[in-house]
This record gives C-alpha cells, structure tokens and sequence, in this order.
C-alpha cells in the first residue's frame, strides 16, 4: 500500500527541505483543481481551501510509513494539516493544508506557482 501525496512549496525539488521525502517516487508535476489559494507566508507557502487557483506541484508515490515524520516536518495538525484534495482531472491524492482562519492577512500567490512568487 502507498500514499500519494501532493506537494507545492519546501518539498518540491530543489527546494531546502526536499530531501525529507526520502525514497519518494515522483510521478511528475501536477497541479490542483481550480479550487484553492497559495498563501505566501514567507518562508514557505500555505495551500488554503476556497479560492479559484490552480496550484502547482509536485505528486509524489511513497510508503505510508514516511507521512509521520513528514506530519512533524509541517507541524501537523497544529499548523498544517494532512487532507484529501482533488487534482486537475479528478485524481485524488493527499497534500498539508492551512485553515483558512490561519492564512489570513498573508498575501496570495495569484500564479499559484510557489517558485515563481518573486518574479
């Protein structure tokens, strides 16, 4: 049995905290229905449920054993937390959310692309 898990801002590759994905298949880029924001909360993004983006990211395959320490890595579910989320064309697969409540007053990444946030 393996998870999937959607990832889209420190995770992704070559960004700082990559390698906690340790032995992760990645199944390529993909991105999230048209139902989400992208908070930019500095150093790292937030995915919040309700807007009208598209997020961009990554699916990784990877054993289920992985996810408690990545739940560490994203403060869950204190800060993040771990979800069903629904990606463009339907397939289902899991990603960290923030609550809406939380992500308030940080400015939104309307691209939906963490790594071109400064551009």
């Amino acid at each position: 049995m393996t998870a999937r898990l959607f990832v889209y801002g420190t995770l992704m590759r070559g960004e700082r905290a990559h390698a906690l994905l340790g032995r992760a298949l990645c199944l390529g880029p993909a991105r999230t229905a048209p139902s989400f924001e992208l908070a930019d909360l500095g150093a790292y993004p937030a995915l919040v449920r309700g807007g009208s983006v598209a997020v961009l990211g990554e699916l990784y395959e990877l054993d289920p054993e992985a996810l408690p320490s990545l739940d560490l890595y994203e403060d869950c579910p204190d800060l993040f937390r771990r979800e069903p989320i629904e990606l463009h064309g339907g397939a289902l697969c899991e990603a960290y959310l923030m609550p809406a409540g939380q992500a308030l007053g940080w400015p939104r990444i309307a691209s939906g692309d963490w790594r071109t946030r400064r551009r």
